[in-house]
């Protein structure tokens, strides 16, 4: 690449630079770690968190890196909460850059065992609040500068798996909706998916402290890992600050495993 090219490239030190970013489930984990780091290049941080506490927990270590955000407290399996976060972020910062869709939750299940009730819950946290919280941003971001979502779905989305029936159907579902809206708002909007696997987060503790044979189960799922390692938080906020940049300028509609390599070795 020629000197003259480069001179157009985005400064590294502050990819985001007075970019507004607002991201679900940031109250700890995957979703934290993104704020944090989306903060430290530029961005001015909505943190938006089903845990009050959790939220103004996260917002008080932006402050300490000299960074700016604000905690909203909604259910995003909820319409309504969808519309108040994006209100709240245009109320305080009057644009939308990123839209990071990263709360969620897992719920273990074979079809014949998934109930109504969980069935109903993963699929409007994992699925519909993915799209109420896009069609409430979209427009916001189409009469501004544009910008850039980014959906976490899981490699569960990607290749089938034992017990994750409701799950799966919800990741696998959130690629396809992700790909919608790279092609219907492409010109202004880009769109993009992560597919993470195993990630240590407080999340995926609490399901080891309900396993039996936690610490043999671990071994063995990183066996079957050929970076032979869990996740961290950090990998996966790596990802999103590359989707979130102008350095993913020219991607839209792709998905981007973060699993070590698992969807692959499988």
């Amino acid at each position: 690449m020629s000197g003259d090219r480069l001179a157009g490239f985005p400064d590294f030190d502050r990819l985001l630079d007075g970019k507004v970013a607002l991201i679900t489930g940031s109250g700890s984990g995957q979703g934290r770690a993104a704020a944090l780091v989306m903060a430290r290049h530029g961005a001015r941080v909505v943190v938006v968190d089903f845990n009050e506490e959790a939220a103004r927990e996260t917002v008080q270590l932006l402050e300490e890196q000299d960074s700016e955000g604000i905690a909203v407290t909604v259910d995003v399996s909820q319409r309504a909460s969808c519309d108040e976060m994006v209100a709240a972020a245009m109320e305080r910062f009057g644009r939308i850059d990123v839209l990071y869709n990263n709360a969620a939750v897992q719920m273990s299940g074979r079809v014949l065992d998934c109930t109504d009730e969980e069935w109903d819950l993963t699929i409007a946290t994992n699925l519909s609040a993915i799209f109420y919280a896009c069609r409430a941003a979209l427009p916001h971001m189409l009469a501004g500068d544009g910008g850039s979502i980014i959906n976490t779905a899981s490699t569960l989305g990607l290749i089938g798996s034992e017990g994750f029936a409701a799950y799966g159907a919800a990741k696998a579902g959130l690629v396809k909706l992700t790909q919608q809206i790279a092609v219907e708002y492409g010109p202004t909007v880009r769109a993009n998916v992560i597919a993470p696997g195993s990630i240590d987060t407080p999340r995926f503790r609490k399901v080891l402290d309900k396993t039996d044979g936690a610490e043999q189960w671990v071994e063995q799922l990183t066996r079957n890992i050929p970076v032979r390692r869990l996740g961290l938080a950090e990998d996966v906020a790596g990802i999103a600050l590359f989707l979130a940049s102008d350095l993913s300028a020219y991607m839209s509609g792709a998905i981007l495993p973060a699993d070590g390599g698992l969807a692959v070795y499988r």
